[in-house]
């Protein structure tokens, strides 16, 4: 009886093994292709509703990124950031490089702007998205435009008082004491005095009648004071010259926006009337909304992952 059983179980052996084999085999092709979907094949996956989606991305205004006119006004790219040849937009916060990192957003959702959002269907992991959105799907608030000639006359009081955080926000530093300003923020000298009890500055302004002050003049444009009169209260006209023109509807001209930061009052120069094409602006529109608002917006867009 013992012998028979030793001869069952020694033909059973090759056929066990076998089946071993053809297990092995199948339990070895299933976790190749695991790997191989998971961490060798490219994802084919394209984003749908619902999908959780992570994406890094350069928004600017006037043109798409690296293109003639664009200008950054956010990005999650470091690289971007970082670079001092990128032009940002006057309103760009510049973030440590810790605090860049892909967005992540829900499609469909209310998580981000909708034209945003929903330009990442149907794309897959690694592709580069560019949406343009224009003003009325972007940010909105209402609309505070003002024309301003170029013959109107500004005034502003000979001397003003102000608060030591608007001094500090104007000229970048905490006074105490008196001081002689070479510069102000109107472009003309003025001398500071603090006053310790109320924790406010004295500003005397002290210009010259008949002379024109560089108030503003960066990478956007620049913008003067042209003097006319002194007495308690300074008279003086705006001269707006040094301008990117983005765009031309009739004599009327957009521009890369100019900001004119004066403490108490803050605009932006959005576009210009220059008749005789000689780089001076004949009248020109401000606003006070933030620089986003009202405002096509133009992204590229690089999908890194889709859950």
């Amino acid at each position: 009886m013992a012998d028979d059983d030793v001869k069952v179980r020694k033909e059973r052996d090759p056929i066990m093994v076998v089946c071993f084999v053809v297990f092995l085999v199948a339990s070895l092709s299933v976790i190749g292709a695991s790997v191989y979907n998971n961490y060798i094949r490219a994802d084919d996956t394209i984003a749908v509703n619902g999908d959780t989606v992570s994406v890094n991305y350069v928004g600017t205004y006037y043109d798409y990124f690296n293109d003639v006119n664009y200008v950054v006004f956010d990005t999650s790219n470091w690289s971007v950031t970082n670079n001092d040849n990128v032009l940002k937009s006057n309103d760009f916060v510049a973030k440590e490089k810790a605090q860049h990192s892909p967005l992540s957003f829900t499609v469909g959702g209310n998580q981000v702007l909708s034209m945003f959002g929903n330009s990442v269907i149907g794309h897959k992991v690694g592709d580069k998205i560019r949406v343009m959105i224009p003003a009325g799907d972007g940010y909105n608030s209402a609309s505070t435009d003002k024309v301003v000639a170029a013959s109107e006359t500004k005034t502003v009081r000979s001397f003003e008082r102000i608060p030591m955080s608007q001094f500090e926000h104007l000229y970048g530093y905490e006074l105490r004491g008196n001081v002689e300003i070479e510069k102000s923020v109107y472009g003309w000298p003025a001398s500071a005095a603090f006053n310790s009890l109320d924790n406010t500055v004295t500003i005397n302004y002290h210009p010259v009648n008949g002379q024109t002050y560089v108030m503003v003049d960066n990478d956007f444009g620049k913008v003067s004071a042209a003097v006319t009169s002194i007495g308690v209260n300074i008279e003086y006209r705006y001269v707006v010259t040094d301008f990117t023109v983005v765009g031309t509807e009739g004599a009327n001209k957009s521009i890369q926006m100019i900001m004119v930061d004066l403490g108490a009052t803050k605009f932006y120069i959005s576009s210009v009337v220059d008749a005789d094409n000689n780089g001076i602006a004949d009248s020109f529109v401000t606003r006070t909304e933030s620089e986003r608002y009202n405002q096509d917006l133009y992204f590229e867009i690089e999908i890194v992952s889709i859950n």
